[in-house]
């Protein structure tokens, strides 16, 4: 929705500064306000109001809110409010941060009483929204965007911690980033002045009724609502439509809700006429069909990802180990170009419903060690991250009271909702829609459907048949939920997966090599020769060749190599934000 920003004394010069940084994320409207002791920014993206009730810094009575997101439920929890930033800003000052435990919704927040000099700063429970914050000489800094806070004098230092995290899980999670000096909210976290305090601090009920046939009826019953929730506003929707179940499942209900969806579908141009990488491209095609419901194709090819890969960086801040994250970027540039603001995604289902076929091995020890598997192992002292590490790292910041170590299947898909649901997925969305000033909303991630679902048994969301055929028999709750609703061709789907097809591009298959040259290699060669580079990750430019672009260690079902993708993407995507961040080791 909007950008927030501020600092602990008053510059106006330097305020104005980090809102022009973000206009991307707010390019509607832009205003700030201080005293002597606090400045405050924001940068607007109005969607539900108009752009003059919308308008912020908020001032009620002898306080000043600044906010990013949306409030779904905020009608409920104030009295004819005109817009949710109402009800915060109300809410807070009557009944404190606590007030944050009834909104269900995403948001980042600051929140400053001007008489008590108290300052509020949060997150919403997913971490759906970020917030950046540090210290310089003893003064706070903050804000939605660390482009933002560089503009305040933090260096463009590499955080070594954050760096052993990075290699070892694709992704930084919890409270570091790779910028020095620059940390981050975690999800559900509450800052008052220096208080920490977490959202997430509540017991789930497990609801008195667990007949199967009935508790599958209210999880259709909740979608629809979280569904009808986040079509709030007068802006263009959009939907990511992948032809997996948790979109279509949001497509249904956005059907039955009287609204024509516009959806979009990314396809990909493989070498392999057998290729199961555009199978959910074409159910999700067939369903528009068979629905008669608008479905744009958005077709993309390796100079796309090339062109796209240094803006995407450019914009998601901080690096993340996926291979596909330019091709994210072209269909959120693709969907703001033909009018959508907002955008919804069917983010989050997985993790709730056992969509994984690791779920059957519910062991986050050994979720870590799969993460770097096939990964070198560094030699530098400094960069070394072990499990028990990683462990250590999580213990810190996690809110450890949901985790009764009761049912793993639940305790494991809640640790990775707050690890790379929020910092590799939700955090994907929010940053490369926001690069073309678009919201983007997840449905099933709303506390109705999101908290009902994780306090059920996780018995009741698998079957036995999952822990021998995952991929056939994953998510059995949401199944039965839908059971007669979707076609079977969409709930007996095989899970295929989703990704930009770089395997075939930079290797190949056994019976047909990739090229010794092309866009994406030779994008490869050129950003990885990099002698700081090279002593970084501990490679040179033979390795390169025989271990990511020439490597013939097949898989023996698939005929498609190598086992070294991991690698190779953790190290190219932090060259490339390397190189467009000017960061130094």
């Amino acid at each position: 929705m909007c950008a927030i920003h501020g600092i602990g004394f008053k510059d106006t010069d330097l305020i104005n500064k980090m809102l022009a940084v973000a206009h991307h994320r707010g390019p509607d409207y832009k205003q700030s306000w201080h005293d002597t002791d606090i400045t405050l920014g924001h940068n607007l993206l109005s969607i539900v109001g108009q752009v003059n009730e919308s308008k912020q810094p908020y001032q009620y009575e002898d306080c000043i809110l600044v906010f990013n997101g949306e409030i779904y439920n905020y009608k409920d929890l104030s009295h004819n409010p005109k817009t949710d930033t109402e009800t915060l800003a109300k809410g807070l000052k009557n009944e404190g941060w606590e007030f944050l435990k009834k909104c269900d919704g995403m948001f980042a927040l600051a929140f400053y009483n001007t008489t008590t000099k108290q300052l509020i700063l949060a997150r919403d429970t997913n971490g759906t929204k970020p917030l950046y914050y540090g210290y310089l000489k003893d003064k706070l800094y903050f804000s939605s965007e660390i482009k933002s806070l560089l503009e305040c004098g933090f260096e463009r230092k590499i955080c070594k911690r954050a760096l052993s995290l990075y290699y070892n899980q694709g992704y930084v999670p919890g409270y570091l980033t790779m910028f020095e000096g620059i940390k981050k909210l975690v999800p559900g976290q509450v800052l008052v002045d220096k208080q920490s305090y977490n959202l997430l601090d509540y017991d789930l009920l497990v609801p008195k009724k667990l007949d199967i046939d009935f508790v599958a009826k209210q999880v259709q019953l909740k979608n629809n609502y979280v569904v009808q929730q986040t079509l709030m506003g007068r802006r263009n929707i959009g939907l990511f439509l992948s032809g997996g179940l948790d979109s279509t499942s949001i497509l249904y209900e956005m059907k039955e809700l009287g609204v024509k969806p516009r959806t979009f579908t990314s396809s990909f141009a493989t070498t392999d006429p057998e290729s199961l990488l555009n199978e959910d491209s074409k159910l999700a095609q067939r369903l528009c069909k068979d629905w008669g419901i608008e479905n744009n194709i958005v077709y993309q090819t390796q100079k796309d990802y090339v062109d796209a890969i240094e803006d995407t960086f450019y914009a998601l801040e901080e690096p993340r180990q996926g291979k596909s994250f330019p091709t994210y970027y072209n269909m959120n540039k693709f969907m703001a170009s033909n009018d959508i603001t907002v955008t919804l995604a069917g983010d989050g289902g997985d993790e709730l419903f056992a969509g994984y076929k690791h779920h059957k091995s519910p062991n986050w020890p050994g979720k870590l060690k799969s993460l770097r598997k096939h990964n070198r192992p560094l030699k530098n002292p400094e960069l070394e991250c072990g499990k028990d590490d990683q462990i250590d790292y999580l213990k810190e910041w996690l809110p450890m009271q949901q985790i009764k170590d009761e049912d793993h299947l639940n305790d494991f898909m809640y640790i990775e909702s707050l690890n790379s649901l929020a910092e590799d997925f939700l955090i994907r969305n929010d940053k490369l829609g926001m690069a073309h000033s678009m919201e983007g909303r997840f449905p099933i991630l709303n506390k109705r459907l999101r908290d009902y679902v994780r306090a059920l048994p996780s018995k009741l969301k698998v079957d036995d048949r999952f822990y021998q055929h995952p991929r056939f028999y994953h998510k059995y709750l949401q199944k039965k939920a839908y059971e007669g609703l979707l076609p079977d061709y969409i709930i007996n789907h095989v899970k295929t997966g989703w990704r930009f097809p770089t395997d075939e591009i930079l290797v190949g298959r056994k019976d047909q090599p990739a090229p010794d040259n092309g866009v994406l290699k030779d994008y490869i060669r050129e950003t990885l020769n990099d002698k700081e580079l090279m002593d970084i990750f501990e490679y040179d430019m033979t390795d390169v060749e025989d271990r990511y672009l020439n490597n013939r260690d097949f898989d023996k079902k698939s005929g498609i190599g190598p086992r070294s993708q991991k690698e190779l993407f953790c190290t190219l995507n932090f060259a490339v934000w390397k190189k467009v961040y000017g960061m130094s080791i």
